[in-house]
């Protein structure tokens, strides 16, 4: 029974092989596109990390922008895309009404992603972040401005 499932194992891997080589190229390009995504997938940080959460202020208030200020990585989402790229090291401490400015390269793309905003009210673990604006620019000089909202938040104490 286990070399019957076997051959019929193999038998589908080299037909599903054959096909894929079968594909026109704008096919192929389309399967091996990166899924696109309406907003980034849930994030965490652990005891001790901080990061910012940031959402699109317009409806339906997509998840955007994550960044993991301890591991010093960022998630954006760009046109549909997830980014993810390193960061250099942030002040750790953001105090209430100043404002705030970080500046990500995508070398691969060509793209700055610049973000600025405001600090607001501290609230347990979390800050406030307001008037918060990612601008996405190309090397041609396009730019895309989203306005933001979110919070920094640092995990201090234990879940639960």
């Amino acid at each position: 029974m286990t070399r019957i499932l076997a051959a019929i194992f193999a038998l589908s891997a080299a037909a599903c092989a054959s096909a894929e080589s079968r594909l026109t190229p704008e096919a192929a390009a389309v399967l091996s596109a990166p899924e696109r995504r309406d907003a980034l997938p849930a994030q965490t940080l652990v005891r001790g990390e901080c990061g910012l959460f940031l959402f699109e202020l317009r409806a339906p208030n997509s998840f955007v922008l994550f960044e993991n200020e301890t591991a010093r990585r960022v998630k954006i989402l760009d046109d549909g895309l997830v980014v993810e790229l390193g960061v250099p090291p942030q002040a750790s401490v953001m105090v209430p009404g100043e404002r705030f400015r970080r500046v990500y390269l995508d070398q691969g793309s060509n793209t700055t992603y610049a973000l600025t905003g405001r600090v607001g009210e501290a609230t347990g673990d979390d800050q406030q972040l307001e008037d918060v604006i990612l601008r996405a620019r190309l090397l041609d000089g396009t730019e895309t401005v989203t306005p933001l909202g979110g919070v920094r938040r640092c995990v201090t104490r234990r879940a639960g």
